[in-house]
């Protein structure tokens, strides 16, 4: 008599053996319809266990939203997978085989644990004790192991059909959302939630007008108690649904079963559905468009040279790290001392003896020497711009002031030209002019017509033109007054070095090359260490 008969013999009603055993419950979705199954499972199970006081209920295993595709996936299942293989228990019982398992590879191996361990499984739906040593049992068991595991592939498939054509129809799901917008579960629908949709705008204006960083607004919101990354912050400046794009099928994915994983694969942008919705924008484009350019420029992306020459970008904290380069071999200067007291940092070039440029160092002082004069310099060039642009709108607005009286004269021409109008149109309507006349009178009311038309557009021409001399001094005044701030700044730090240059050139002719985040390029020769007046040129011998 095999085990498994056994264990029936002791299920059977009136026996006084005992029999340890567990339950199992599964459901592969945590939808409305599903999140009671769990629960019914164990009430059955429980429910079979009181009609047989034998049966000792030594433990309950529920796996609720999870797929049977994959054992990896189960912490319950797993854990049930270590009782049994101590030989804890002598029987599962479960709603049906499907709920253990959706895999072939996994319903064999736990067949062959349960064989090895004399142990079987009850199932609930069908009141069967499964004999895994019975041959003509096996073959069953076998079908229904591959019908099981067809179901998980045409659950698939059904699904690839149901993204298809959701993308047909641009349709929105719940996982289309994210901060700032609200899904509508009885209605299906993506809303706007306005307190968050304020957080939004509060977080472009501050990166847009405001100089912020990912990681200053990180520390903003964490005191107004919104808890997030820098990265999260990032990708919100950078999301699209916020001007009313929402774009679906951006990923799909390669099914795994048994003790494969299922992979996500991103697709590229081309076959990406876009959805617009006006109706969820948040922000205008004109404040989306500033943040992206603003996020463009602030990227750092160096051309790599080729594998044989080390790295070209250090991410360090040091005042000019990953921002000096070789000009001719592409390799970085590193951060380093000239004496054993470290109170005179330099920046140096490794492995540089194949390299024709003799320049192997320079010292930090100096560059922070050339660095502030060159911004200073060039900030005061923008400030001599921004007086000349400032000088040019006070005129134009002393000029629109002289046209505000033209623009009133041809208003009162146009008032006189209206009535005179009327007044014709009037003696038209009664009808007591010959044909002559009423000739000369309707050639007038179209001279008349043609007049007002050309009054009008003059006036709304001139009118159109008209600056607002508040608002103008206002933000010429705060421009500035900023590149005043900026041009008197006494310290340099690795802030700056981040917000305004891109790169730094050493050449062999004894230059340092400035390529600043705008464009521009400033060349300033420099002095080593010993030279008291900067600029003075020295190139170094290649063995200094």
């Amino acid at each position: 008599m095999s085990y498994a008969e056994s264990i029936k013999q002791k299920l059977a009603k009136g026996s006084k053996e005992s029999l340890k055993a567990v339950i199992y419950a599964r459901v592969s979705t945590d939808s409305e319809g599903q999140k009671e199954s769990c629960a019914n499972q164990v009430a059955l199970a429980q429910a079979y266990a009181e009609e047989h006081p034998n049966l000792d209920i030594i433990s309950v295993y529920i796996d609720d939203g999870i797929s049977g595709k994959n054992d990896f996936t189960r912490p319950q299942y797993n854990q049930m997978l270590q009782l049994l293989s101590n030989g804890g228990f002598d029987l599962i019982i479960t709603k049906s085989l499907s709920r253990l398992n959706r895999d072939e590879l996994n319903s064999l191996l736990l067949k062959s644990m349960l064989v090895e361990h004399d142990a079987t499984i009850f199932t609930l739906e069908d009141g069967q004790v499964h004999d895994f040593e019975d041959m003509n049992s096996d073959l069953l068991h076998s079908i229904k192991y591959a019908m099981d595991a067809q179901y998980v592939k045409q659950q698939s498939v059904n699904g690839r059909k149901t993204q298809q054509l959701r993308c047909e129809r641009k349709e929105l799901t719940a996982k289309d959302i994210s901060f700032g917008y609200d899904w509508n579960r009885d209605t299906k629908t993506i809303t706007i939630n306005e307190e968050q949709a304020d957080i939004v705008r509060q977080i472009f204006e501050d990166y847009v007008y405001r100089n912020g960083t990912p990681a200053s607004i990180r520390r903003w919101l964490q005191e107004k108690g919104i808890v997030t990354s820098e990265v999260r912050i990032a990708h919100i400046i950078r999301d699209e649904r916020y001007i009313g794009k929402f774009y679906i099928n951006k990923r799909t994915s390669k099914l795994g079963t048994g003790k494969v994983k299922s992979k996500r694969i991103a697709l590229p942008k081309e076959q990406w559905v876009l959805c617009e919705r006006p109706d969820l924008r948040i922000l205008d484009d004109d404040l989306f468009e500033l943040a992206q350019r603003i996020h463009s420029t602030r990227i750092t992306v160096y051309k790599k040279p080729d594998k044989g020459v080390t790295e070209g970008k250090f991410h360090g904290t040091h005042l000019y790290s990953g921002k000096i380069f070789c000009p001719v071999c592409g390799k970085a200067y590193f951060f380093g001392f000239s004496d054993r007291a470290k109170e005179k940092p330099l920046y140096t070039i490794h492995k540089h003896s194949d390299c024709s440029n003799p320049v192997r160092r320079i010292y930090e002082d100096d560059l922070v020497k050339i660095t502030t004069q060159a911004l200073k310099s060039l900030v005061k060039a923008q400030d001599d711009v921004c007086s000349s642009v400032e000088q040019t709108l006070k005129k134009r607005i002393m000029t629109t002031k002289a046209d505000a009286r033209e623009t009133e004269r041809l208003k009162r021409l146009k008032a006189s030209k209206e009535k005179q109008l009327d007044n014709f149109l009037d003696q038209l309507g009664t009808g007591e002019f010959n044909v002559q006349a009423q000739k000369k009178i309707n050639a007038r009311i179209n001279v008349l017509t043609e007049e007002i038309d050309d009054l009008e557009k003059q006036i709304r021409d001139r009118e159109e033109s008209v600056l607002d001399e508040k608002y103008v001094l206002k933000r010429v005044n705060s421009i500035s007054a900023a590149i005043t701030e900026l041009s008197e700044f006494t310290f340099f730090d690795r802030g700056r070095v981040l917000d305004y240059i891109e790169r730094i050139n050493m050449p062999p002719n004894g230059d340092v090359e400035l390529i600043l985040k705008s464009g521009q390029t400033i060349s300033a020769r420099y002095s080593i260490k010993g030279s008291e007046s900067l600029g003075k040129h020295q190139i170094q011998d290649a063995r200094y």
